[in-house]
């Protein structure tokens, strides 16, 4: 079973368009949960208190607050058809705007293609856990990274445990993890992983420097996204494919093992 996991992007929108959401996240109470402990914050500690855990500046504050305002949480596939939700719903790939997701191009892919995603690829998320594809999500702001403490939990690693590895590569199921994810949300996955699972990691460089790929975070987003619309294109379903990617980039066997593949860019700057 070949799964892949990436990072979800700050920039968001409710995609109004013609694609429709399969289904709610499957971690909705613990999202609700999140959800009020951001609200908690801000009758405590006022909007400061969520200012420095968002880490925005005064600008993106108001609008950070709006979205938090706005958010309504969903906890059965029936919350689905209430309008006033439905409004600031979209699928999840279709909502985040990053340069990952502006590469991927989801919206241009066929029905093939988008049914590969479904089935193969996870969006990790602070708030949501983990979530497909097609999930019905809402516009929101908290980074895996954020000091939030929650009941007993110090922080989201901790908050959210071993329940995304267990979401993703249950135990038995003799997973494939391509890891296309940031450090920060590969961390709330991989170390809870069950032995079982296989885990390949890619790293895209802009060249070699002390033999070693040399890695800009702007670069590797959207070699990432291309990467995932490949392996749709492709329908990959066996990690060994993954050498024969050529978007922009090739594979280094030099610098490469069993573990990780490094791509590196083929005109670097």
């Amino acid at each position: 079973m070949l799964q892949v996991i990436i990072s979800p992007a700050k920039q968001m929108r409710a995609a109004q368009d013609a694609f429709e959401v399969l289904g709610i996240p499957p971690f909705a109470r613990e999202t609700t949960r999140l959800h009020r402990a951001l609200l908690d914050i801000e009758r405590n500690e006022g909007s400061g208190g969520l200012q420095a855990l968002w880490n925005v500046s005064d600008k993106l504050l108001g609008p950070c607050l709006n979205t938090l305002h706005e958010f309504g949480p969903i906890l059965k596939n029936g919350d689905l058809d209430n309008p006033a939700l439905a409004r600031h719903l979209s699928p999840a790939v279709m909502s985040y705007h990053g340069i990952q997701y502006q590469s991927m191009a989801p919206e241009v892919m066929d029905s093939a293609q988008l049914a590969w995603l479904q089935s193969h690829l996870w969006i990790l998320s602070g708030l949501y856990g983990c979530v497909r594809p097609f999930h019905a999500v809402e516009p929101y702001r908290l980074e895996m990274g954020a000091k939030l403490a929650v009941d007993d939990a110090p922080d989201l690693y901790a908050f959210w445990g071993d329940k995304l590895a267990r979401a993703i590569a249950p135990a038995g199921s003799n997973a494939t993890i391509v890891n296309l994810a940031s450090a920060e949300y590969a961390k709330a996955v991989l170390p809870r992983l069950t032995t079982d699972a296989t885990v390949v990691t890619c790293l895209f460089g802009e060249g070699i420097r002390n033999g070693k790929p040399i890695q800009r975070s702007t670069a590797s987003k959207k070699a990432r996204g291309s990467m995932v619309r490949w392996m749709a294109e492709n329908k990959l379903e066996d990690v060994s494919g993954l050498t024969a990617f050529d978007v922009g980039y090739r594979h280094f066997p030099e610098l490469s093992n069993k573990s990780t593949l490094v791509f590196l860019n083929e005109q670097p700057l």
